[in-house]
């Protein structure tokens, strides 16, 4: 990844407390020009009682970003298609484009309710509930560079998911 440093961002105790994670990444890549993609794993062992996996849709809202526009995307790295929702947030006059998208036992889910479905349809048949959520953001200027760094990023994260039995 010629020319970019990455910088990890720990969780302040207040998202770490939000997120409820048993493992997180929170890992910043920044190149001289400015550019600056994020990307946020967050890895759940199994289903929580009472408890939903985090989502962009209820959080960013909550830390005073305004959603703009929400629709289904694609990723693509290596030939794979990576299924997502981006969404367009907007604070302060800036804008941002998130991608995210949540892995489980049974694949990949992009919506809140598919992955409650997902997650009580794979406890009923006594498979297991872990599963992770995927987030890359990057300024809206900045849509070629977030679409640089998945593509360098996801062969590797895909293995790393595999790893734990999620697809």
């Amino acid at each position: 990844m010629s020319g970019w440093q990455a910088q990890d961002t720990p969780a302040s105790a207040g998202v770490a407390q939000a997120l409820a994670a048993d493992v997180t990444l929170h890992r910043c890549f920044l190149r001289p020009d400015g550019s600056e993609v994020c990307l946020l794993v967050a890895y759940f062992a199994q289903q929580q009682v009472n408890s939903q996996i985090h989502s962009p849709r209820h959080c960013l809202p909550g830390g005073g970003w305004d959603v703009s526009s929400m629709q289904a995307a694609t990723l693509v790295a290596a030939g794979a298609e990576q299924p997502a929702t981006r969404m367009r947030i907007v604070r302060s006059g800036t804008a941002q484009d998130v991608y995210y998208w949540f892995s489980t036992q049974s694949g990949t889910v992009t919506d809140e309710y598919a992955l409650k479905w997902n997650l009580v349809k794979n406890s009923l048949l006594g498979r297991p509930t872990n599963a992770a959520f995927v987030r890359y953001n990057a300024a809206t200027a900045d849509s070629t560079a977030l679409r640089e760094i998945f593509a360098h990023l996801q062969p590797a994260l895909q293995a790393m998911l595999a790893n734990v039995g999620l697809k």
